[in-house]
């Protein structure tokens, strides 16, 4: 008994303050390069969104950062549609994406869901980032159909992400798209799953990250229930949400709701810091911000890695389908 107290008091945080960085991405909608395939011009994508996530690993300490996307990432791009649909034999180049560039959990989006089974199936079996949709519940033995939460093991703290997709899924997605499962509202659920996994895991950060949009938070809306968890969850740091790429932040002094917009246009930044003392976490204090991201701020490394991908969905672009004989008003 004597060792495994010794031995747990070991892994446990030493006292002191502890600062972690959490980068967020939402709605990215296969933005997977920032070239474009008929043109010449640029936009952001992931390639911009590593090297911010690189420049605050590097300031931070890469212990200290925590990488979130809130879903809709395998549609949108004719990236996303190619690896989908087309070249189904490579792993599905948003898996190879996100590995390389350290995602730490991704929710999956209702656009996720409308690729049908084959898409996120063969993703969840094959890609090393977990993907998490906690109220996406199996018709056939009432257990969640995706992983519910990750918890991240930092600095001797406990951070964990709990992931819900959106519950409105089945208003307008054709069932045999979702078959199988059934959808639950994130209230008063995610609170119900936030007290089971953080006694069970000891959480001392919680992240919850939905694919729902911001939402009025008067309980309105299956839709958009960001503002209603933010305004209702006890236990919670972040609330990370999605769905109707409008960024925005709230703040309390106990919780922030970060909403990234879309595109990868703007980065979501939480920030906390946690004060340890006697091996026990005694104050928090949380802040939350946008961060514009510059298209032209691009990971070289990566771009040059995936090039040949590139290269392989603009040959598919540009291919000649047919011609028109008749013209078209």
């Amino acid at each position: 008994i004597l060792s495994a107290a010794i031995a747990c008091s070991c892994c446990g945080p030493k006292d002191g303050e502890y600062t972690f960085e959490i980068l967020t991405t939402n709605d990215v909608h296969g933005h997977y390069f920032d070239s474009l395939y008929v043109s010449d011009r640029t936009n952001t994508s992931l390639l911009s969104v590593a090297w911010y996530a690189d420049s605050l690993r590097n300031a931070a300490g890469a212990e200290n950062v925590v990488l979130i996307d809130a879903g809709d990432c395998l549609q949108g791009d004719n990236a996303a549609y190619y690896y989908n649909y087309i070249d189904t034999d490579s792993r599905h180049l948003y898996a190879r994406m996100t590995e390389y560039m350290g995602y730490d959990a991704i929710v999956l989006g209702n656009h996720d869901i409308e690729t049908g089974h084959p898409v996120y199936d063969r993703m969840v079996e094959t890609m090393k980032v977990p993907f998490l949709a906690a109220n996406a519940i199996r018709t056939d033995n009432g257990k969640p159909y995706f992983q519910e939460y990750v918890t991240l093991r930092r600095n001797g703290l406990n951070v964990t992400v709990i992931g819900f997709t959106n519950p409105n899924i089945k208003s307008w997605l054709s069932p045999q798209l979702w078959e199988g499962m059934e959808f639950e509202s994130l209230v008063p659920m995610a609170q119900d799953v936030v007290d089971r996994v953080r006694t069970k895991e000891k959480s001392d950060v919680v992240v919850v990250a939905v694919h729902a949009g911001t939402g009025n938070g008067d309980g309105s809306s299956l839709e958009s229930q960001g503002l209603d968890l933010f305004n209702s969850l006890d236990g919670v740091d972040f609330v990370i949400c999605a769905h109707d790429h409008r960024p925005v932040v709230h703040k309390s002094d106990s919780i922030c709701l970060i909403n990234a917009g879309s595109h990868c246009r703007m980065l979501g930044h939480g920030k906390i810091t946690l004060t340890v003392r006697d091996g026990k976490v005694v104050s928090k204090s949380l802040d939350a911000s946008l961060i514009d991201v510059d298209k032209n701020k691009v990971d070289k490394r990566m771009k040059a890695m995936f090039r040949p991908d590139y290269q392989a969905v603009k040959a598919f672009t540009l291919k000649e389908a047919g011609e028109l004989k008749t013209d078209l008003r």
